[in-house]
C-alpha cells in the first residue's frame, strides 16, 4: 500500500493514490452524454484543477456521477455541473469544502451516489456554474413543474383526494 497524507484546512487526508488510479468499475467509466462531456472538457481545460485531481490518482473522466442542470431556458444559459469522484482513503475530521481553481471542491465521507466501493473511501465533488463549451448543438432541457401537469383545479383536487383515499386504506 502506498498511502499519502496531505493536510487541507487543518484536516488530514489519508489516501492511496495508486489504488484510486487503478480502481475502475461500471460505475466510474466515462459517460458519453452531452452534459458529462461538457463537464469533462471544462475540467480538462482547467490545468490547475486537472493537476489537483491527478494528485489524488483521479482520472477526470472517471466520475462516479455527474449531476447537471440548466440554469436558464436558453442556449446561452449556464449549466450547473457536480462531478463526484471516489478516492480510496479517509478524511480525519469533518466534511469540508474549498473554493479553488474557479470551482467548489467538497470533501465528503457520506454521499448518495451509485458505487460499488468497499473499504475506506471518501468523495471529492467538483461543482460550479459553467458555460456550454462543446462544438456541437446544445440540448436544452425544459424544467419540469409537477403541478403544471394537472391543469384544471378540479383534476388537482381529484388527484389529492385519490391519494388521501389510497393512504387511508393502507
Amino acid at each position: 500500500m502506498s498511502l499519502q497524507i496531505i493536510e487541507i484546512n487543518s484536516t488530514k487526508i489519508i489516501f492511496d493514490k495508486n489504488k484510486t488510479k487503478e480502481y475502475r468499475t461500471d460505475y466510474n467509466k466515462p459517460c458519453d452524454c452531452q452534459n458529462c462531456r461538457n463537464c469533462y472538457k471544462i475540467i480538462k481545460n482547467n490545468t490547475e484543477l486537472l493537476d489537483f485531481l491527478e494528485g489524488f490518482g483521479i482520472d477526470y473522466k472517471c466520475t462516479e456521477e455527474v449531476f447537471s442542470w440548466d440554469l436558464g431556458d436558453d442556449i446561452n444559459s449556464l449549466i450547473c455541473h457536480e462531478g463526484y469522484y471516489g478516492v480510496l482513503g479517509n478524511i480525519n475530521g469533518e466534511d469540508f469544502e474549498i473554493d479553488k481553481f474557479g470551482v467548489k471542491i467538497s470533501f465528503a465521507k457520506d454521499v448518495s451516489v451509485p458505487h460499488d466501493r468497499e473499504g475506506e473511501y471518501f468523495w471529492i465533488c467538483i461543482s460550479g456554474d459553467f458555460p456550454y463549451v462543446l462544438d456541437e448543438e446544445r440540448e436544452i432541457f425544459k424544467k419540469y413543474n409537477f403541478l403544471e401537469s394537472f391543469s384544471p383545479i378540479k383534476e388537482k383536487a381529484s388527484f389529492i383526494k385519490s391519494l388521501k383515499l389510497f393512504f387511508m386504506k393502507k
